[in-house]
C-alpha cells in the first residue's frame, strides 16, 4: 500500500515532536527583541561613559602627580647643589645668588621671583637660611637674630641666659637651608618643602668682616642709614673693617656681587662706592665679605640702605569705564580701572577714590592693596556730570633720617570714564567654545573672533566655574589670540568667554562649556 510523501513526513515531524527533549529549530534560533537590544545598548554607554570618565579623572590625577614629583625633584636638587656652595657664603642675601648661578638653576623669567621651567610645568622657588645654635657646646646670644644670619625662629628659646655659667661665643654652629617650590593651580596652594641643615666641620669658614657702614654722606644711623636727598656725585661711600690676613674685600647688592671691589683705605679700613643714579626709591641690602689669602670668602655683614628722595610717580591708569557684571547671577552696572605698577621699590599699595573722593579700593583705608585693578560697584550714574576717578600710591615719607609710621600718598592721576552714550561693548565671541583635553592634564579653549562691525577687541576674559565676576579666572595676552590653555584642571570645570574693549566694556557671555 502506497503512502502520500508528504503525509509521511507530516506524521515523522509529529513523531518527534512528541518525543521528551523536543527543541522547535525555530525556537532554538529565536533573537533579543528590540527592547532588549535597547536596553543593552544603554547598559553599554552608561559603562562607556563611566570609563571615560575615569579615564580624564586619570590623565589629570598623572599631571597633579607629575608636577609634585616635579617640585620634589627640582627641590632635591637644589639642596644638593647647596652642599656645594662654602659654608660661610651661605647667607640670606646671597643663598638665592649663589644657587641661580649654577647650571640648570637660572631664573626664567622676567616675572618677579625665581621661576624655574622643567617637564613643561613652570615653578616658583624660595630659598632661606637661617642659623641653628647647638647646645652641645653651650649656648651662645642671639644678637643677630634678624640680622644678615638670623637664627631658626624654632631655636629661639634656646639661647643663652644671664645667670648661666657658660656663654658660647661662636653660637651660629649649623645652618638650615629650606627650598619652597610652588606651581600654578588654581584654588589651591601647592607647596613642596625640603629641608637640609649644613655644618662648618672641617671647612675653613674665612675671616669675618664687621663694622660695615655709611662713611659719606654722614647720617644720623651710618648702619641703618635713610637717604632722603641725591648726594651731589650720586654715589654713597661705604666703609667696612676686615680683620688681619684679608688680602681682597667682595660686596654685594641684593645679593648680586658687584664691582669695582672694595680697595683698602688705611690699616684694617676698606671702603667702597655704590651710585645710585637712577635707582628708584625703596630698601636695599648692602653686603661685604673678606677674602684671605687662599680664595676663602667669609661670613657676610650687611647692612640696609633705604633711599627716600620723594614722592612715588602717579600710578598711569590704562584702561576704565562702564561694564556690567553678573553679581550672585544678577547682572549689575559697575565702573572698572586698570593701572600699571610703580617703579619704585617703596610702593606699599594703591588707592583709588571715586569721584565724590569716596575710597573705592580697597575697602579701608587700614589695608594696603597691591591689586592693579579696581571695580566700583557703587558707580554715579553714567549721566552724572562728574566721572573722574583718582588713584594714588602709598609710601612712608621720611621724616628727618627716618621713615614715619603713618602711610602717604604719591601725587594722584586722574581718568575720566566714558558717560552716556555709552561705549558699545565688542559683538560676542563666535562659538562653538571647544574645549580640549591635552595629554598633559591640562585644557585647551578654542573660539572665533566676533563678527566684524562691532567694537575692537582689546583682550577676552575667560571665567571658570562660574559666571559671576568672582570666576574671571585669566585673560588672553591680546584680542588676536583666541585660544586658552588652562594647566590646572585636575577637576572638571565650566568655562565660559567674553570679549573686552579697550574701555574695559564687556561683550555678553560665550559658553558655557564643561570638562
Amino acid at each position: 500500500m502506497s503512502v502520500p510523501i508528504r503525509t509521511f513526513l507530516a506524521g515523522k515531524r509529529g513523531a518527534h515532536q512528541d518525543a521528551p527533549g523536543y527543541a522547535s529549530p525555530l525556537a532554538s534560533q529565536a533573537g533579543f527583541t528590540l527592547i532588549e537590544v535597547l536596553i543593552g545598548a544603554v547598559v553599554l554607554i552608561v559603562g562607556l561613559v563611566a570609563l571615560f570618565g575615569l579615564l580624564d579623572a586619570s590623565v589629570k590625577a598623572s599631571y597633579s602627580t607629575r608636577a609634585r614629583e616635579g617640585a620634589t625633584n627640582l627641590a632635591r636638587q637644589i639642596l644638593e647643589d647647596a652642599r656645594t656652595i662654602p659654608y660661610s657664603q651661605v647667607s640670606p642675601s646671597a643663598i638665592t645668588g649663589e644657587l641661580q648661578a649654577m647650571k640648570g638653576l637660572q631664573d626664567g623669567s622676567s616675572a618677579a621671583g625665581w621661576q624655574i621651567k622643567q617637564r613643561g610645568i613652570t615653578f616658583t622657588v624660595t630659598a632661606s637660611d637661617c642659623s641653628i645654635d647647638d647646645p652641645k657646646d653651650g649656648l651662645g646670644k642671639h644678637t643677630n637674630n634678624g640680622g644678615e644670619n638670623p637664627f631658626c625662629k624654632d631655636a629661639g628659646e634656646n639661647e643663652f641666659k644671664a645667670g648661666e655659667t657658660t656663654e658660647d661665643q661662636q653660637p651660629e654652629d649649623l645652618k638650615r637651608i629650606a627650598v619652597d617650590v610652588r606651581w600654578v593651580a588654581t584654588g589651591r596652594s601647592p607647596d613642596v618643602r625640603q629641608v637640609e641643615t649644613l655644618t662648618a666641620a672641617g671647612e675653613a669658614v674665612g675671616l669675618s668682616a664687621s663694622n660695615l657702614h655709611l662713611s659719606n654722606p654722614s647720617v644720623a644711623a651710618p648702619t641703618a642709614p635713610v637717604i632722603v636727598a641725591e648726594p651731589g656725585s650720586h654715589e654713597l661711600i661705604f666703609q667696612v673693617t676686615a680683620p688681619s690676613g684679608t688680602s681682597a674685600m667682595a660686596w654685594s647688592l641684593e645679593g648680586s656681587r658687584q664691582s669695582p671691589a672694595p680697595t683698602l683705605e688705611s690699616g684694617t679700613t676698606w671702603k667702597f662706592a655704590w651710585s645710585i643714579l637712577g635707582l628708584s626709591d625703596g630698601a636695599y641690602k648692602i653686603t661685604a665679605q673678606s677674602v684671605n689669602a687662599s680664595g676663602v670668602i667669609g661670613p657676610p655683614v650687611s647692612i640696609t640702605v633705604t633711599l627716600i628722595r620723594g614722592a612715588p610717580a602717579a600710578p598711569k591708569v590704562i584702561a576704565g569705564g562702564f561694564n556690567t557684571v553678573n553679581v550672585l547671577g544678577t547682572p549689575k552696572k559697575v565702573v572698572e580701572l586698570k593701572w600699571q605698577a610703580n617703579a619704585e621699590r617703596n610702593v606699599l599699595g594703591y588707592r583709588v577714590y571715586n569721584p565724590a573722593k569716596e575710597l573705592v579700593c580697597p575697602e579701608t583705608s587700614a589695608t594696603l592693596s597691591l591689586a592693579l585693578s579696581c571695580i566700583d560697584f557703587n558707580p554715579p550714574s553714567p549721566s552724572a556730570a562728574n566721572l573722574t576717578y583718582t588713584v594714588v600710591a602709598l609710601y612712608r615719607k621720611a621724616e628727618g633720617e627716618t621713615l614715619s609710621n603713618e602711610i602717604s600718598e604719591s601725587p594722584a592721576t586722574t581718568f575720566t570714564v566714558a558717560g552716556e552714550p555709552l561705549p558699545a561693548p565688542p559683538n560676542v565671541p563666535q562659538g562653538p567654545l571647544t574645549l580640549v583635553h591635552n595629554a598633559d592634564g591640562s585644557v585647551t579653549l578654542s573660539w572665533s573672533a566676533p563678527k566684524a562691525g562691532g567694537t575692537a577687541v582689546a583682550f577676552y576674559r575667560i571665567y571658570r566655574g562660574s559666571s559671576d565676576y568672582t570666576g574671571r579666572y585669566d585673560l588672553t595676552a591680546n584680542g588676536a589670540t583666541t585660544t586658552y590653555s588652562d594647566s590646572d584642571a585636575v577637576s572638571t570645570h565650566s568655562y565660559w568667554v567674553t570679549a573686552v574693549s579697550t574701555n574695559l566694556g564687556e561683550s555678553p557671555l560665550l559658553g558655557p562649556v564643561t570638562g
